[in-house]
């Protein structure tokens, strides 16, 4: 009777214990959304842009919604939009989310409880069978779950600011690519009017040589104009296409996709641009490169806290034990505890420190480039706007009228076409590079954005560039 009332107390109390740990995982959450949430207000605060985390099962509404902005001519903003809805890259980054909150989850759990049981049978029938239960629970594994929580919830945070720079990246990076490739477009066509002014020389020069008014020398460098001109304007289209396949890339497009047509005119510098004083205190304050670095070191800090703790103590289990002997049963809490005879966790503490102390120089380092980086994006914004603006507004007029005035003197036969055809020339070598400048002050006035934003944007890798 006695043995039956033992056994019926330690399966309700081991139920028990089941149906708590069971009730506790069920009422979990690792749901990401909450957490996208916060980076997708903190992207819409920094940028004005909406990141857009596609979990929608439904492919074809999906589909649906980028081609109807497809249909559309494509400004820098639908273009940045398409990608932050059809990016790849970053849709898979967005799992990360999902991982390091579910890593904050676990961080907060009870391991399951270890279940023993050992029966010993006796050889001789008059003696009673041996009977050995217990029900342990790793007690130091609870101690430690307000470390483990507290590290995992860093590399959350950290996560969340990895995450915003990459969204910022592809932002940054697609405003940049879109920019080239406008340029581009720009200076294909120019080329193409080079090409016909090149050509028109060749004509002229070759019917003046048939004429016997210029010699051997003058026709020779008129055709090679030309033709090294064809060859320039052959090489440019290459480079237009590629500059075309990194905005596919960046937007997800494939397919039919690709067909998409653009504004090709890039808009005009600033009239009057900002001085940037701040920039330095700016960088600092928004920066998210540094905010992943102090959370980097706050979990490295707590994750030693527990390497150190499993070294002194390495075991620590608390449970119900119960045993039967000669009939008998014999109840009664159990403990396993490791002593801590030879290792005291010295090492790990040494190694912690080394760590921690590296993480923090590293940092600083960081906070030393970030300002570098911004006073040299400073200047290179100031420079290139003077000089998209002396384009703009003497260079590219001048050559205008040194082209109109060489006109008035060809109509008047005063000059004859090689020096209108030369004049036109200069006037379309100046306003490719007024295209040129005016790319390159775009292109800086985004990364100087972007580390405004909080981030220094990551060099694209197979970033393009027009050959001269």
């Amino acid at each position: 009777m006695l043995k039956c009332r033992v056994m019926q107390k330690f399966v309700a109390s081991f139920t028990i214990l089941s149906m708590f740990f069971l009730h506790g995982c069920l009422r979990v959450n690792t749901d990401p959304q909450p957490v996208f949430a916060e980076v997708q207000q903190d992207v819409l605060t920094r940028t004005g842009h909406t990141a857009c985390w596609d979990t929608c099962p439904d492919e074809a509404a999906f589909k649906s919604c980028i081609e109807s902005t497809l249909e559309q001519e494509l400004t820098e903003d639908l273009v940045v939009y398409i990608a932050l809805l059809n990016n790849r890259q970053l849709q898979a980054t967005y799992e990360n989310l999902g991982i390091a909150k579910a890593q904050l989850v676990q961080a907060g759990l009870l391991r399951n409880p270890i279940f023993a049981l050992s029966y010993r049978f006796s050889t001789k029938s008059t003696v009673t069978d041996l009977i050995d239960i217990g029900l342990f629970q790793n007690f130091l594994e609870a101690l430690l779950i307000p470390l483990k929580k507290r590290m995992a919830a860093s590399e959350l945070e950290a996560t969340q600011a990895m995450v915003t720079t990459q969204i910022l990246d592809v932002i940054a990076q697609t405003k940049i690519a879109f920019c080239d490739f406008q340029a581009l477009e720009q200076i294909w066509t120019l080329k193409k009017q080079v090409l016909l002014a090149a050509e028109s020389s060749y004509d002229a020069a070759r019917r003046l040589f048939e004429a016997g008014n210029i010699k051997d020398l003058e026709l020779t460098a008129n055709r090679t104009f030309y033709e090294q001109t064809k060859v320039e304007l052959a090489s440019l289209e290459v480079v237009v296409l590629k500059s075309r396949e990194r905005l596919n890339v960046l937007m997800g497009l494939w397919g039919n996709q690709i067909n998409w047509k653009a504004s090709i005119c890039l808009p005009i510098a600033l009239e009057n641009e900002s001085d940037w004083g701040d920039i330095e205190s700016c960088a600092i304050a928004n920066s998210l490169d540094l905010a992943i670095a102090r959370k980097q070191i706050y979990a490295t800090a707590a994750g030693f806290g527990i390497d150190t703790t499993r070294i002194v103590f390495p075991q620590l289990e608390i449970g119900p034990s119960s045993e039967r002997d000669e009939g008998v049963w014999f109840v009664g809490p159990a403990i396993t505890l490791g002593i801590p005879l030879f290792d005291f966790g010295q090492a790990v503490s040494a190694a912690a420190q080394a760590e921690i102390l590296r993480q923090w120089n590293r940092f600083t380092a960081l906070a030393v480039d970030i300002r570098s980086a911004a006073r040299i994006a400073r200047i290179h914004v100031l420079n290139t706007h003077r000089q998209s603006q002396y384009f703009q507004k003497i260079l590219v007029p001048l050559a205008e009228q040194l082209t109109s005035l060489t006109l008035l003197q060809h109509n008047a036969m005063q000059l004859g076409v090689f020096h209108l055809l030369s004049a036109k020339l200069q006037e379309l070598e100046k306003k490719i590079q007024a295209v040129e400048h005016l790319r390159d002050y775009w292109t800086a006035r985004t990364e100087l954005e972007m580390i405004l934003n909080g981030h220094i944007m990551q060099k694209n890798t197979f970033e393009i560039s027009m050959k001269k």
